[in-house]
Protein backbone atom coordinates (compact mmCIF):
# COMPACT_ATOMS: atom_id res chain seq x y z
CA UNK A 1 0.00 0.00 0.00
CA UNK A 2 1.22 3.90 -0.61
CA UNK A 3 0.29 5.94 1.87
CA UNK A 4 -0.50 9.60 1.61
CA UNK A 5 -0.63 12.17 4.51
CA UNK A 6 -2.03 15.82 3.90
CA UNK A 7 -1.29 18.97 4.96
CA UNK A 8 -2.28 22.01 4.67
CA UNK A 9 -4.38 22.16 1.12
CA UNK A 10 -2.46 18.98 -0.69
CA UNK A 11 -1.81 15.53 -0.01
CA UNK A 12 2.22 14.70 -0.10
CA UNK A 13 3.61 10.99 0.78
CA UNK A 14 4.79 10.35 4.27
CA UNK A 15 7.69 7.88 5.11
CA UNK A 16 5.26 5.25 7.18
CA UNK A 17 4.49 1.86 6.76
CA UNK A 18 3.21 0.01 4.89
CA UNK A 19 4.94 2.23 2.32
CA UNK A 20 4.93 -0.24 -0.59
CA UNK A 21 2.11 -2.14 -2.14
CA UNK A 22 1.80 -6.17 -3.26
CA UNK A 23 -0.85 -8.54 -4.99
CA UNK A 24 -0.93 -10.54 -1.46
CA UNK A 25 -4.56 -12.94 -2.76
CA UNK A 26 -6.09 -12.43 -6.40
CA UNK A 27 -9.71 -12.39 -7.06
CA UNK A 28 -11.47 -13.07 -10.35
CA UNK A 29 -13.45 -10.08 -10.61
CA UNK A 30 -13.25 -6.41 -8.73
CA UNK A 31 -13.14 -6.46 -5.32
CA UNK A 32 -15.73 -3.73 -3.70
CA UNK A 33 -15.58 -4.56 0.27
CA UNK A 34 -12.80 -5.37 2.20
CA UNK A 35 -12.74 -4.75 6.17
CA UNK A 36 -10.85 -5.76 8.75
CA UNK A 37 -12.53 -7.40 12.16
CA UNK A 38 -12.33 -5.05 15.13
CA UNK A 39 -9.29 -7.06 16.50
CA UNK A 40 -7.33 -6.76 13.38
CA UNK A 41 -7.29 -10.96 12.84
CA UNK A 42 -9.42 -11.01 10.06
CA UNK A 43 -10.25 -9.32 7.03
CA UNK A 44 -13.41 -9.93 4.90
CA UNK A 45 -13.52 -9.21 1.06
CA UNK A 46 -16.65 -8.82 -1.56
CA UNK A 47 -16.07 -9.43 -5.11
CA UNK A 48 -18.55 -9.08 -7.92
CA UNK A 49 -17.98 -12.58 -8.00
CA UNK A 50 -20.68 -13.07 -5.67
CA UNK A 51 -18.33 -14.44 -3.28
CA UNK A 52 -17.47 -13.15 0.42
CA UNK A 53 -13.79 -14.09 1.43
CA UNK A 54 -12.92 -14.53 4.99
CA UNK A 55 -9.08 -14.54 5.48
CA UNK A 56 -6.28 -14.62 8.76
CA UNK A 57 -3.63 -11.73 8.70
CA UNK A 58 -0.92 -13.48 9.48
CA UNK A 59 2.99 -11.73 9.05
CA UNK A 60 2.63 -9.45 5.99
CA UNK A 61 0.11 -11.76 4.48
CA UNK A 62 -3.36 -13.08 4.40
CA UNK A 63 -4.51 -16.73 4.29
CA UNK A 64 -7.53 -17.87 2.98
CA UNK A 65 -10.08 -19.59 6.07
CA UNK A 66 -13.11 -19.70 4.19
CA UNK A 67 -14.93 -18.83 0.70
CA UNK A 68 -18.80 -18.62 0.77
CA UNK A 69 -20.81 -17.66 -2.11
CA UNK A 70 -24.00 -14.66 -1.65
CA UNK A 71 -27.32 -15.37 -1.67
CA UNK A 72 -30.10 -12.88 -3.66
CA UNK A 73 -27.11 -11.31 -4.96
CA UNK A 74 -28.26 -9.07 -8.00
CA UNK A 75 -24.74 -7.30 -9.60
CA UNK A 76 -22.38 -7.45 -6.92
CA UNK A 77 -22.28 -7.46 -2.83
CA UNK A 78 -22.41 -3.74 -2.11
CA UNK A 79 -21.63 -3.64 1.70
CA UNK A 80 -20.14 -5.87 4.24
CA UNK A 81 -19.97 -5.94 8.21
CA UNK A 82 -18.77 -7.78 10.96
CA UNK A 83 -21.07 -8.73 14.44
CA UNK A 84 -19.35 -6.52 16.90
CA UNK A 85 -17.91 -10.25 18.67
CA UNK A 86 -16.14 -11.05 14.84
CA UNK A 87 -18.44 -14.12 14.52
CA UNK A 88 -20.53 -13.77 12.01
CA UNK A 89 -20.38 -11.59 8.84
CA UNK A 90 -23.81 -9.10 7.20
CA UNK A 91 -23.78 -7.92 3.58
CA UNK A 92 -26.45 -6.24 1.64
CA UNK A 93 -26.91 -6.23 -2.55
CA UNK A 94 -29.66 -5.53 -4.76
CA UNK A 95 -32.24 -7.22 -2.82
CA UNK A 96 -35.33 -6.99 -0.48
CA UNK A 97 -33.05 -8.51 2.75
CA UNK A 98 -29.82 -8.07 4.57
CA UNK A 99 -28.12 -11.30 5.16
CA UNK A 100 -25.83 -12.42 7.45
CA UNK A 101 -23.61 -15.81 8.12
CA UNK A 102 -21.74 -17.61 11.04
CA UNK A 103 -17.58 -17.47 9.73
CA UNK A 104 -16.73 -19.77 12.89
CA UNK A 105 -17.83 -23.61 12.29
CA UNK A 106 -18.72 -25.76 8.78
CA UNK A 107 -21.98 -24.62 7.81
CA UNK A 108 -22.58 -22.51 4.83
CA UNK A 109 -25.84 -21.38 6.21
CA UNK A 110 -27.20 -17.99 5.51
CA UNK A 111 -29.88 -15.97 7.34
CA UNK A 112 -32.06 -13.38 5.11
CA UNK A 113 -33.13 -10.25 7.26
CA UNK A 114 -36.27 -9.22 5.65
CA UNK A 115 -36.73 -5.55 5.22
CA UNK A 116 -39.96 -5.34 3.45
CA UNK A 117 -39.32 -2.39 0.83
CA UNK A 118 -42.17 -1.08 -0.89
CA UNK A 119 -39.62 -0.60 -3.80
CA UNK A 120 -39.58 -3.71 -6.03
CA UNK A 121 -36.30 -2.65 -7.30
CA UNK A 122 -34.41 -2.34 -4.05
CA UNK A 123 -30.91 -1.90 -2.81
CA UNK A 124 -29.11 -1.72 0.68
CA UNK A 125 -26.09 0.71 -0.38
CA UNK A 126 -24.53 0.84 3.15
CA UNK A 127 -24.99 -1.08 6.24
CA UNK A 128 -24.07 -0.63 9.82
CA UNK A 129 -24.34 -3.02 13.28
CA UNK A 130 -25.11 -1.79 16.88
CA UNK A 131 -22.73 -1.68 19.08
CA UNK A 132 -24.41 -4.50 20.66
CA UNK A 133 -24.89 -6.47 17.61
CA UNK A 134 -29.22 -6.55 18.14
CA UNK A 135 -29.50 -3.58 15.48
CA UNK A 136 -28.52 -3.79 11.44
CA UNK A 137 -28.77 -0.50 10.15
CA UNK A 138 -29.23 -0.26 5.96
CA UNK A 139 -29.29 2.44 3.70
CA UNK A 140 -31.41 2.16 0.49
CA UNK A 141 -31.90 3.46 -2.81
CA UNK A 142 -35.31 4.65 -1.65
CA UNK A 143 -34.16 7.28 0.26
CA UNK A 144 -34.80 5.25 3.27
CA UNK A 145 -32.96 4.50 6.48
CA UNK A 146 -33.49 0.87 7.66
CA UNK A 147 -32.92 -0.67 11.17
CA UNK A 148 -33.63 -4.08 11.88
CA UNK A 149 -34.38 -5.72 15.36
CA UNK A 150 -32.40 -9.26 15.38
CA UNK A 151 -33.69 -10.03 18.26
CA UNK A 152 -37.35 -9.67 17.57
CA UNK A 153 -36.47 -11.04 14.07
CA UNK A 154 -38.31 -7.86 11.97
CA UNK A 155 -37.71 -4.36 10.53
CA UNK A 156 -38.63 -1.89 13.04
CA UNK A 157 -37.58 1.60 11.47
CA UNK A 158 -38.11 2.81 8.08
CA UNK A 159 -37.49 6.75 8.16
CA UNK A 160 -37.71 8.80 4.85
CA UNK A 161 -34.23 10.28 5.44
CA UNK A 162 -33.54 11.89 2.05
CA UNK A 163 -34.57 13.16 -1.18
CA UNK A 164 -32.74 10.27 -3.16
CA UNK A 165 -30.15 7.02 -2.73
CA UNK A 166 -28.93 6.33 0.48
CA UNK A 167 -25.85 5.59 0.24
CA UNK A 168 -24.18 5.78 3.64
CA UNK A 169 -25.29 5.22 6.91
CA UNK A 170 -23.13 4.73 10.43
CA UNK A 171 -23.69 4.94 13.89
CA UNK A 172 -22.33 7.50 15.53
CA UNK A 173 -22.54 6.84 19.32
CA UNK A 174 -21.47 3.67 21.88
CA UNK A 175 -25.68 3.83 22.99
CA UNK A 176 -26.51 3.36 19.25
CA UNK A 177 -29.17 5.83 19.36
CA UNK A 178 -28.04 7.96 16.92
CA UNK A 179 -28.24 6.69 13.50
CA UNK A 180 -26.05 8.44 10.81
CA UNK A 181 -27.35 8.62 6.88
CA UNK A 182 -25.70 10.50 3.74
CA UNK A 183 -27.10 10.41 0.73
CA UNK A 184 -27.14 11.66 -2.91
CA UNK A 185 -29.15 14.56 -1.95
CA UNK A 186 -25.27 15.69 -0.77
CA UNK A 187 -26.60 16.17 2.59
CA UNK A 188 -25.58 14.07 6.00
CA UNK A 189 -28.32 13.42 8.64
CA UNK A 190 -27.96 12.23 12.06
CA UNK A 191 -31.16 10.58 13.82
CA UNK A 192 -31.89 10.39 17.33
CA UNK A 193 -34.14 7.15 17.58
CA UNK A 194 -35.78 8.72 21.19
CA UNK A 195 -37.15 10.89 19.24
CA UNK A 196 -37.56 10.16 15.06
CA UNK A 197 -40.85 12.13 15.52
CA UNK A 198 -39.42 15.68 15.32
CA UNK A 199 -37.08 15.07 12.73
CA UNK A 200 -33.60 14.83 12.17
CA UNK A 201 -31.21 15.67 15.54
CA UNK A 202 -28.50 17.36 12.88
CA UNK A 203 -28.13 18.32 9.49
CA UNK A 204 -24.42 18.66 8.18
CA UNK A 205 -24.69 20.18 4.62
CA UNK A 206 -21.49 21.18 2.70
CA UNK A 207 -21.15 19.01 0.17
CA UNK A 208 -21.92 19.63 -3.61
CA UNK A 209 -22.69 16.30 -4.60
CA UNK A 210 -23.50 13.30 -3.28
CA UNK A 211 -21.99 11.70 -0.32
CA UNK A 212 -20.18 8.01 -1.04
CA UNK A 213 -19.63 7.01 2.91
CA UNK A 214 -19.53 8.40 6.44
CA UNK A 215 -17.52 7.02 8.92
CA UNK A 216 -18.32 8.35 12.80
CA UNK A 217 -15.39 7.75 15.10
CA UNK A 218 -18.26 6.74 17.81
CA UNK A 219 -18.27 9.51 20.57
CA UNK A 220 -21.58 11.01 19.40
CA UNK A 221 -19.24 14.16 18.03
CA UNK A 222 -16.84 13.52 14.96
CA UNK A 223 -17.92 12.07 11.91
CA UNK A 224 -16.17 12.49 8.20
CA UNK A 225 -17.91 12.48 5.47
CA UNK A 226 -17.03 11.11 0.73
CA UNK A 227 -18.61 13.04 -1.47
CA UNK A 228 -18.55 12.81 -5.42
CA UNK A 229 -17.74 16.42 -5.42
CA UNK A 230 -13.81 15.09 -4.36
CA UNK A 231 -13.96 16.35 -1.44
CA UNK A 232 -13.95 14.48 2.13
CA UNK A 233 -15.13 16.57 5.21
CA UNK A 234 -14.86 16.26 9.01
CA UNK A 235 -17.69 17.10 10.84
CA UNK A 236 -18.43 17.76 14.46
CA UNK A 237 -22.44 16.71 14.97
CA UNK A 238 -22.40 19.84 17.67
CA UNK A 239 -22.32 22.37 14.57
CA UNK A 240 -24.96 21.78 12.41
CA UNK A 241 -25.77 23.32 9.20
CA UNK A 242 -28.76 26.14 9.15
CA UNK A 243 -31.10 26.26 6.47
CA UNK A 244 -28.59 28.51 4.28
CA UNK A 245 -26.24 25.74 3.94
CA UNK A 246 -29.03 22.74 3.31
CA UNK A 247 -30.66 25.08 0.57
CA UNK A 248 -27.22 26.00 -0.87
CA UNK A 249 -26.40 22.12 -1.50
CA UNK A 250 -30.02 21.58 -3.36
CA UNK A 251 -28.68 24.06 -5.59
CA UNK A 252 -25.44 22.39 -6.51
CA UNK A 253 -26.56 18.99 -6.67
CA UNK A 254 -29.42 20.42 -9.05
CA UNK A 255 -26.12 21.94 -11.29
CA UNK A 256 -24.61 18.36 -11.74
CA UNK A 257 -24.57 17.06 -15.01
CA UNK A 258 -21.94 14.43 -14.56
CA UNK A 259 -22.03 10.36 -13.84
CA UNK A 260 -19.41 9.29 -11.96
CA UNK A 261 -19.75 5.70 -12.67
CA UNK A 262 -18.14 6.59 -16.22
CA UNK A 263 -17.30 10.29 -16.15
CA UNK A 264 -14.05 12.26 -15.09
CA UNK A 265 -15.07 14.47 -12.41
CA UNK A 266 -15.66 18.43 -13.91
CA UNK A 267 -11.97 20.43 -13.14
CA UNK A 268 -13.80 23.23 -11.11
CA UNK A 269 -15.11 19.89 -8.88
CA UNK A 270 -11.25 20.21 -7.42
CA UNK A 271 -11.11 24.31 -7.01
CA UNK A 272 -14.81 24.69 -5.29
CA UNK A 273 -15.28 27.34 -3.16
CA UNK A 274 -17.05 26.42 0.14
CA UNK A 275 -21.07 26.70 0.01
CA UNK A 276 -21.91 29.42 2.25
CA UNK A 277 -22.91 27.83 5.56
CA UNK A 278 -20.62 25.06 5.32
CA UNK A 279 -20.08 23.82 9.11
CA UNK A 280 -17.78 21.70 8.12
CA UNK A 281 -14.38 21.71 10.68
CA UNK A 282 -12.17 20.69 7.62
CA UNK A 283 -12.10 19.85 3.88
CA UNK A 284 -9.92 17.25 2.22
CA UNK A 285 -9.44 17.46 -1.53
CA UNK A 286 -6.82 15.88 -3.48
CA UNK A 287 -7.97 11.84 -4.10
CA UNK A 288 -10.23 11.11 -7.21
CA UNK A 289 -13.67 9.75 -6.21
CA UNK A 290 -14.95 8.23 -9.11
CA UNK A 291 -16.71 4.64 -10.60
CA UNK A 292 -18.08 3.38 -7.46
CA UNK A 293 -18.84 4.89 -3.55
CA UNK A 294 -15.35 4.79 -2.23
CA UNK A 295 -14.97 5.46 1.57
CA UNK A 296 -13.67 7.34 4.33
CA UNK A 297 -12.40 6.21 8.28
CA UNK A 298 -11.63 8.03 11.18
CA UNK A 299 -8.76 6.38 13.17
CA UNK A 300 -10.93 5.02 16.68
CA UNK A 301 -10.79 6.93 20.34
CA UNK A 302 -7.60 6.22 22.05
CA UNK A 303 -5.12 6.09 18.27
CA UNK A 304 -3.46 9.20 16.86
CA UNK A 305 -6.11 11.27 15.21
CA UNK A 306 -5.92 10.60 11.66
CA UNK A 307 -8.30 9.76 8.58
CA UNK A 308 -8.20 8.14 5.26
CA UNK A 309 -9.75 8.04 1.99
CA UNK A 310 -9.91 5.63 -1.42
CA UNK A 311 -8.62 7.02 -4.30
CA UNK A 312 -9.62 6.22 -7.82
CA UNK A 313 -5.72 6.46 -8.88
CA UNK A 314 -4.94 3.39 -6.80
CA UNK A 315 -4.12 4.97 -3.35
CA UNK A 316 -5.03 4.97 0.26
CA UNK A 317 -4.25 9.05 1.23
CA UNK A 318 -4.66 10.02 5.09
CA UNK A 319 -4.58 13.12 7.21
CA UNK A 320 -2.80 13.40 10.80
CA UNK A 321 -5.14 15.94 11.73
CA UNK A 322 -3.60 18.54 14.42
CA UNK A 323 -4.45 22.00 13.49
CA UNK A 324 -7.81 23.09 14.40
CA UNK A 325 -9.41 20.38 16.12
CA UNK A 326 -8.72 18.49 19.71
CA UNK A 327 -9.63 15.23 20.61
CA UNK A 328 -10.79 14.65 23.96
Amino acid sequence: WFILVYTGFHWFPLSFLPNHEAALEPHPQKVFCGIFSECGRKFLTASQDHTLRLFEVSGEGLRLLRASRGRQVGWSILDVAFSPDGRQALYCSWASAVHVFDLDGDGDAHTALELRPEERRFAVFSLAVGPDGRDVVGGANDGCLYVYDRQAQERVLRVPAHEDDVNAVAVADASGQLLLSGGDDAVARAWDRRCLPEGPAVTLAGHRDGLTFLHARGDGRYVVSNSKDQSAKLWDLRRPSGAAALAAARRAVARQSWDYRWQRAPRNARRATPLPGDASLLTFRGHVVLHTLLRCRLAPPGFAPALAAGSAEGAVLGKLVYTGLYWE
